[in-house]
């Protein structure tokens, strides 16, 4: 698989950081008074800080993940997972930002669904994108999540403009188009959810042989952008295998 070059990802996730790092120092500036020193800890200003320090330790986490993967540190951890507490735990998180904004976050997933995912890799993958929706959104977020057949698909999806069209479609870790720097986006968050999505990789049985799953050749997931979801605005899915343990 022609996965992008390191060096190439570490230039964009400097970038992206550098961008980030410049937003928290102006914030800074902008809490203290520059005649008294006084500290205006202005609400609006505060949460601003906590949403671009966290766009940091996201492409930190991003960066590292994708070095341990590119030379073979990581081995995933594939745990049954209740899928709908997944979600919520991803939506609290990002709770004061979309109250802030004024953001409604919905959830539809039944609670007793259960998927082997590793809840670390899955867990940044929801937080991207969903930092990325509230930033997006006009003010609603639906999180879904459903089984169909041998596989689980996770949306998010929002009421704002969508993606540019040249954003749509399926997305690959080795297509280097995932990254794309027009409209202000690098695409190293996209490249990453198309990463954990490969990572989520098992054998596929052939039909009524669970035997055969030793020998089937391992298949992942992949990640998709559409546009005119059911909320209206742009839809991120996230399509993963079921994993059968050897």
């Amino acid at each position: 698989m022609n996965r992008v070059d390191f060096n190439t990802l570490m230039a964009i996730g400097i970038h992206d950081m550098k961008g980030a790092l410049n937003a928290v120092i102006s914030t800074i500036s902008d809490l203290v008074d520059p005649v008294t020193g006084e500290c205006r800890c202005e609400r609006e200003r505060l949460i601003h800080l906590q949403y671009e320090a966290q766009r940091v330790n996201d492409t930190l986490v991003q960066l590292l993940t994708l070095y341990r993967r590119n030379e073979g540190f990581y081995t995933p951890r594939f745990v049954s997972t209740a899928v709908y507490d997944l979600l919520e735990e991803q939506a609290l998180r990002q709770k004061p930002l979309m109250d802030y904004r004024g953001v409604v976050c919905e959830i539809d997933c039944d609670e007793d669904l259960i998927w082997p995912l590793d809840t670390e890799l899955m867990g940044g993958l929801l937080e991207n994108v969903i930092t990325n929706t509230i930033r997006y959104t006009g003010g609603r977020i639906l999180l879904t999540a459903a089984r169909d057949g041998d596989w689980l698909r996770i949306a998010i999806e929002d009421d704002g403009p969508g993606f540019p069209e040249s954003m749509l479609g399926r997305r690959d870790e080795d297509q280097q188009g995932v990254l794309d720097r027009s409209a202000g986006r690098t695409g190293l968050g996209l490249y990453f959810c198309a990463v954990v999505a490969q990572l989520h990789a098992g054998p596929r049985p052939e039909e009524g042989d669970e035997g055969a799953a030793d020998s089937a050749p391992a298949h992942g997931g992949h990640v998709e952008l559409r546009n005119h979801g059911l909320l209206g605005g742009g839809t991120f899915v996230v399509t993963l295998p079921r994993l059968y343990p050897g």
